[in-house]
């Protein structure tokens, strides 16, 4: 659903409260909501505006300028339905936080011993070879999921190794699995994932590539119906690397290909690292076990009440399957009685005409019309409609 604003109206709106209360309204990120205001040169409350407006400081919001040249007046806002988060999430959030107040820190140097999950990561880091990119890529029975940069091997299994010794102090446990590691909380099952993000360079050909082309050009020359003008030679970009990692959660139990199954997610910023969210993560972890746990109970539900409405389906396609049975039983035997109020209303009228008449003939006749008439009797007899009913029951 999509509402308009004027750019008037929309300022008001982001100047009325909070940047995330407003974008939670509307169903959007506050950076999503941010970057629509940018889009239309609505300038928004800078970093401790609201701050100062708690604590009874003068402030001074920023005016609104005409648009610029190429900026309409009009906004749209996508604005999508907000999902109410259950009750039993809200106060395994409010525990989580409760139980994970004192700062959890990433040592700059390796323990004399690492969790037997950070040392199998390790041991999968320093045997794996750099891929065409120069990304490590690991995963397999045991083994955390993780693509990165081979300068980033300590940072990773230090983080690891903090995170799941806080997970065990805590009372949880990492399990691992034919298909990975999954961190089991309150029962329920999470998945974690490692993943160093990619910059890109402008690829510089090199000189097999300018050698390719060369010949490519000359045998254009001689043939040019055969080949591509438009043909690129080489690819324009080279991915490398960019040294900042993220950390993902997930639930296993949602399907990979949508948003659903994300728990959370942490980067590497400007003004801090990956390791300054270990609190952060674990309890986010610890809220994400209710998350599962709703998600999986929702799912059950919704799985059994489908096999319910098939279980319906499937007894409604029954008793119609019968209905027509038993329909088309009482038009057969309803055909049969109309046969035979024919053949007795035929048998009084041939009765009546050969009276006078004894040849053999004529008892002959007369025999078979009473033979037909008495199998059809017994066809419609209530003992054969009793039985006749069972059959079709």
């Amino acid at each position: 659903m999509h509402k308009e604003y004027s750019r008037r109206e929309l300022y008001d709106l982001v100047w009325a409260k909070p940047m995330v209360k407003l974008a939670k309204e509307f169903g959007l990120s506050d950076v999503g909501l941010r970057k629509i205001c940018v889009k239309h040169d609505i300038p928004t409350p800078p970093l401790g505006y609201w701050a100062k407006v708690s604590f009874g400081k003068p402030v001074q919001a920023t005016p609104l300028e005409p648009p610029k040249s190429g900026i309409s007046d009009r906004v749209l806002v996508s604005v999508f339905a907000t999902v109410e988060t259950p009750q039993e999430v809200v106060e395994a959030a409010h525990k989580a936080r409760e139980q994970v107040q004192a700062p959890i820190a990433v040592p700059s140097e390796p323990p004399l011993r690492l969790h037997p999950s950070a040392q199998a990561l390790n041991r999968a880091l320093r045997s794996a070879k750099p891929d065409h990119e120069g990304f490590l890529d690991v995963s397999g029975p045991g083994i955390l999921s993780a693509n990165i940069g081979p300068s980033n091997k300590d940072r990773i299994v230090l983080l690891v190794d903090t995170l799941f010794k806080a997970l065990d102090s805590a009372g949880h446990r990492i399990q691992a699995t034919e298909s990975g590691l999954k961190a089991v909380i309150d029962s329920e099952v999470m998945v974690l994932a490692v993943r160093e993000t990619k910059d890109r360079t402008e690829h510089q050909p090199t000189k097999s590539e300018l050698k390719a082309k060369a010949d490519w050009e000359e045998n254009r020359k001689k043939w040019p119906s055969l080949y591509d003008r438009e043909r690129q030679h080489w690819r324009s970009w080279d991915n490398f690397p960019s040294g900042r990692m993220s950390l993902s959660l997930y639930d296993p139990l949602r399907p990979s290909w949508g948003s659903g199954n994300l728990l959370g997610r942490w980067h590497d910023r400007k003004t801090n690292k990956l390791e300054s969210h270990i609190n952060e993560i674990l309890i986010a972890m610890l809220t994400g076990a209710a998350i599962v746990r709703h998600n999986r109970i929702a799912a059950e539900t919704a799985e059994r009440e489908r096999q319910e409405r098939h279980q319906a389906y499937l007894r409604e396609q029954e008793r119609l399957r019968r209905e027509a049975q038993v329909d088309a039983f009482i038009e057969d035997k309803a055909d049969q009685l109309f046969r035979l109020q024919k053949i007795l209303s035929f048998r009084g009228y041939l009765t009546a005409q050969l009276t006078a008449v004894t040849s053999s003939e004529a008892t002959a006749l007369i025999d078979a019309v009473d033979d037909l008439v008495g199998r059809l009797q017994r066809d419609l007899s209530l003992d054969v409609l009793r039985r006749s009913v069972k059959v079709t029951d």
